[in-house]
């Protein structure tokens, strides 16, 4: 298939297609405009207004603006800690004392303690009682007189509101009655007429839709023969133009056939005329000599001298006439082997044009099918490098995991061994500290505390507080100097924390690149990392840069779960306050 383009798209082509040359004329404006840039580098390298200089400067005032940010937020955020930590060391207290109190073994305490208050007063009571039933004796006898005359009087009204009751329901009655008459002939009246209008309205609606149904029909078959119509009018006249347009190719061939024998008729017919004139003008010239032979010999020599001259005429304009109609055949040759050169030299140009887009495409296909395998190679290197990744990443979070179980492994087993006993007995001392201060505060209000030492008593052997029995007479032999323990009294060293001030000093925040310890917030208290015989890791020092500049200079910048000291929602941990006993379950958070 021909392709026509002009020539300076070809050289286009071809100058595209030649990878290695390179223009002159580019690589020359390049060079000065590499030329002009270092110049200009060079001379705007002192001056201070120049883009560079100006732009240093303002780096330099927006550093100094950070800074002085970075002071301002630092002061906002040390102010800030202070003053959550104070709150939270109030809440923690109160949660402690809370979760304290609300224990079985402080309840059983409180139980006691109110029932020791409710044995003192019980004689108060009983006195009070005793009057409020004689009060309430003589309360209800009145009373009773009163509802009893109460309620004469209204028998006696509702007897007579019965009476009027009768009579204004039998007015009412017949009031209804009437009014029910009425109404039901109204009804009927207006039922007949509804009904007679709907039979109307349904006739002239039937009447209404058998128009409808017959427009519809004569609508549709009117638009149907519409359409056949005019179906058959464009076939019609695409028949027509068909014809129209076969009869036209017919008359053209018709006429170049008329017109080429015409031509040749024309021709023969110019040749013989041109022949007869010939003939004829020899006939008239002879039959004149013969007519002219009687005359004189000048006379005949001035005749032949005409005559000679006459077809010396002829034949030199028939002489001239062959020669032009020889000159136009020749010129008409050449004009034919010319356009003949033309199209065999246009015909080669589209050739060699076929050939070089040809050969193009093919160079194209070869360098497409190169690329799609080095795409396929690339893909393939690319999945197995994505393998191997999956696989390292596979490796390290199985290695994480395995670490993670092991630390929570050793974790679980200090928080339900050591830990869990420390707790337990710092619960038991406080407990029995927190007992034996009710104690003396019911000896100093004189009530009775027996009820105070049986639940010290229960919770002693509750929890196996009391010393064991003396060993056997055969093994105390063997167990010389052992002397059992005894939980029920407070340990001797044991010393009741007391609660916050509210107006305690806070401690200084440390420096941000300070180590800092080992704990963590988690809303009601700070616990230590379990497992005292394992190495401490050190907590990741507070990146303060990062957080200033996380956010405007305002102070109200959001920092990550693990460095903030806001209040998170409220997550029950294990506590380490040894001073509490926590009833721990495993699981339970």
């Amino acid at each position: 298939m021909p392709i026509v383009i002009r020539k300076d798209e070809w050289n286009r082509i071809n100058n595209w297609a030649n990878f290695d040359a390179e223009d002159p004329e580019v690589v020359r404006r390049r060079e000065y405009v590499k030329f002009l840039n270092e110049t200009s580098q060079v001379m705007t390298k002192a001056w201070p207004n120049s883009l560079e200089n100006v732009n240093k400067r303002n780096e330099e005032l927006r550093i100094a603006r950070n800074l002085q940010a970075e002071q301002t937020n630092t002061k906002f955020y040390a102010r800030y800690l202070r003053k959550k930590k104070e709150e939270q060391e109030r809440l923690m207290y109160s949660a402690r004392d809370m979760v304290f109190k609300n224990k079985d073994a402080p309840k059983l305490l409180l139980s006691a303690v109110i029932e020791t208050a409710v044995q003192k007063e019980r004689e108060e009571q009983v006195k009070f009682l005793n009057e409020r039933r004689k009060e309430e004796a003589e309360r209800k006898r009145e009373d009773d007189d009163e509802i009893i005359r109460k309620a004469k009087e209204w028998h006696e009204l509702m007897a007579l509101r019965k009476k009027r009751r009768w009579d204004a329901n039998k007015q009412h009655q017949k009031d209804i009655l009437d009014q029910a008459h009425e109404v039901a002939e109204r009804n009927r009246t207006e039922y007949e007429t509804e009904l007679n209008l709907q039979k109307i309205d349904n006739i002239l609606a039937r009447e209404q839709m058998d128009a409808l149904k017959k427009f519809d029909e004569e609508f549709r078959a009117e638009e149907r023969a519409r359409i056949f119509r005019a179906i058959e009018q464009d076939r019609k006249e695409t028949r027509d133009r068909k014809r129209e347009q076969d009869a036209r190719d017919k008359m053209d061939d018709k006429l170049i056939e008329v017109l080429q024998k015409s031509r040749c008729r024309i021709e023969q017919k110019r040749k013989k005329t041109e022949a007869d004139l010939k003939n004829e003008k020899l006939r008239v010239l002879e039959k004149i000599s013969q007519r002219l032979e009687s005359g004189d010999a000048v006379r005949n020599a001035k005749e032949q001298a005409i005559l000679d001259k006459a077809v010396k005429e002829k034949n030199d304009l028939n002489e001239a006439r062959h020669q032009a109609l020889l000159k136009k055949q020749e010129q008409f040759r050449q004009d034919r082997m010319a356009s003949r050169a033309k199209f065999l030299k246009d015909e080669e140009q589209r050739l060699r044009d076929f050939n070089t887009t040809r050969q193009w495409d093919i160079m194209n296909r070869f360098k497409n099918i190169e690329i799609y395998e080095e795409f396929q190679e690339n893909l393939r290197k690319q999945k197995e490098r994505k393998i191997a990744e999956y696989r390292a990443e596979i490796l390290r979070l199985w290695k994480e995991r395995e670490d993670r179980e092991a630390k929570e492994r050793a974790d679980t087993r200090y928080f339900y061994g050591e830990l869990a006993e420390k707790k337990l007995r710092a619960a038991d001392n406080k407990l029995l500290t927190h007992a034996a201060g009710l104690l003396q505060e019911a000896k100093e209000h004189g009530r009775p505390d027996y009820a105070l030492h049986r639940a010290i008593d229960a919770y002693c052997k509750l929890y196996r507080l009391y010393p064991m029995p003396d060993l056997p007479r055969s093994m105390q032999e063997h167990f010389t100097g052992y002397t059992p323990w005894d939980g029920s009294r407070p340990d001797r060293d044991y010393v009741e924390p007391p609660p916050p001030h509210p107006r305690k000093k806070a401690v200084p925040l440390p420096a941000p690149n300070a180590p800092q310890e080992t704990t963590r917030t988690n809303g009601l208290q700070a616990v230590d990392k379990p497992g005292p015989s394992k190495p401490k890791e050190e907590k990741k020092e507070e990146n303060v840069q990062d957080y200033k500049r996380s956010a405007p200079a305002n102070g109200l910048q959001r920092r990550n779960l693990e460095q903030t000291f806001s209040l998170p929602p409220i997550t029950v941990v294990p506590c380490t306050n040894e001073s509490c006993r926590c009833e721990l379950k495993p699981g339970a958070k």
